[in-house]
């Protein structure tokens, strides 16, 4: 059973042993950088995981820079303020770079970053338990452990396999065998630290984005709603479904577990590759704000939103990405004022197609006209190229888009490219999008050889 926190000499092993990875794949991608006091170890044993699809041979020679940039420049950019392109070969060789070092808001491509810390620290096998154990004195707690996916009602998608429903199934036999049916039921969601609202959001989302706590069902919402406090939420569906297993339940309050406590029963999430899968394909806010914690949690810092932006901002450093200017506020990217840079993105995800370790972010990135975030995009003539070619993470918020991702060219060239576009003028989203969807369409069908 996994636990929800590593020892001190643990979480220095596991994030060591990953990171290294990480370094690898940028060697191998023809991007090794001089790292900042990493510390890492000299050899690490590699991940079964599967090799990214589709290959990443190359049958054609690279378009010319010159011919690429000029062509598209010839995409219009009216009324978005400033934009950032970087075009690159899966080994490094850049292709365009249009103010690919100047920081904008990346909206929910930071999730591409968020997930290859997490990755990179945890591990593709790691899981989340959510427990419940022996108070003493009549008493039994119900310990969240960070699972992002929780549900309430047992579900059928792959993605969900712990419910409270299994877990209280469990507890209550548990319980019945030894003589008990009757309980205090308490709560213990310390694992995360801090505000559960980011204070750099804006607060007109509090009725719709959902908190962040260790302990939450259903992604912190009942139906469109944000829950307003989701580990409550959780402990009384919680004791409703040990009602219905013939448990007698008075609702406690707070409290941290002991950790000598007695277990009664627990519940294991998906593997980190599968959630990771799920939050780049759909975008899933808390998700990413949960795993970003846990990476923030295994490296030695809090489960806060300070500790998570503050690791990603560490591990950027120590694997040569941080520039100034970059900013970290969240792991979403919900926070407009969060800033990278499309040569960072694209240096991440260059590094995620070479090492097959990092297949889960490849896995998750949405398809153009076919899946998640992207299924709806490419929508007119122009940007038909793009459509079932283009894989990448979407971002959106008022007045910024981004996409970065892979595709390959009309002769048949793998290219990584990351797109920025941001702007104070009142635009609708199909402006940000036609312009990101026809960059990426005109480097698709450019004859640039």
């Amino acid at each position: 059973m996994n636990t929800p926190s590593l020892s001190s000499a643990d979480r220095v092993k596991r994030t060591g042993l990953h990171s290294i990875r990480f370094v690898a794949a940028l060697a191998t991608a023809g991007l090794a950088t001089a790292l900042v006091g990493c510390g890492l170890p000299a050899t690490a044993a590699p991940l079964e995981l599967p090799s990214p699809s589709p290959s990443t041979s190359d049958p054609a020679p690279a378009p010319a820079t010159g011919t690429l940039t000029a062509r598209l420049a010839t995409i219009s950019r009216a009324k978005i303020d400033k934009v950032s392109v970087v075009v690159a070969t899966p080994d490094g060789q850049v292709l365009t770079d249009r103010s690919g070092s100047t920081p904008l808001t990346p909206a929910s491509t930071m999730k591409l970053l968020t997930t290859t810390v997490a990755l990179d620290t945890l591990g593709a096998e790691h899981r989340f338990t959510t427990k419940v154990v022996d108070a003493g004195n009549g008493a039994i707690v119900l310990v969240g452990g960070g699972d992002p996916l929780l549900t309430d009602a047992s579900s059928a998608s792959v993605y969900k396999p712990a419910s409270l429903q299994k877990l209280a199934a469990a507890t209550a036999a548990a319980l019945k065998a030894s003589g008990r049916t009757s309980v205090r039921l308490d709560y213990d969601a310390h694992l995360f630290s801090g505000p559960t609202f980011s204070p750099y959001w804006k607060k007109t989302w509090k009725g719709y984005e959902a908190r962040v706590t260790a302990l939450e069902i259903n992604s912190g919402k009942s139906g469109w709603r944000a829950q307003a406090n989701p580990s409550v939420t959780a402990t009384k569906a919680f004791a409703a479904r040990l009602k219905k297993a013939g448990i007698t339940v008075k609702l406690g309050g707070s409290v941290s577990a002991s950790a000598a406590a007695a277990e009664l029963a627990s519940v294991n999430s998906a593997t980190l590759a599968m959630i990771i899968k799920r939050t780049l394909l759909i975008s899933d806010n808390v998700a990413a704000e949960t795993l970003s914690r846990h990476a923030s949690i295994a490296a030695g810092g809090a489960g806060s939103f300070a500790g998570a932006a503050a690791n990603v901002q560490s591990w950027m450093a120590g694997h040569g990405l941080w520039v100034t200017g970059q900013k970290i506020l969240d792991g979403s990217g919900l926070a407009p004022g969060s800033k990278l840079t499309t040569q960072g993105l694209t240096t991440v995800l260059r590094a995620a197609l070479a090492e097959p370790a990092y297949q889960p972010i490849i896995a998750g990135l949405p398809v153009a006209w076919e899946t998640g975030t992207l299924s709806k995009r490419f929508d007119d003539p122009s940007e038909k190229a793009g459509r079932h070619n283009v894989h990448a993470k979407t971002g959106t918020l008022r007045g910024v888009a981004g996409l970065v991702g892979f595709l390959t060219t009309a002769d048949g060239r793998r290219l990584v490219f990351a797109e920025l576009a941001n702007t104070a003028k009142p635009v609708s989203y199909t402006r940000l999008y036609n312009w990101l969807d026809r960059t990426a369409a005109a480097t698709i069908t450019c004859a640039c050889s």
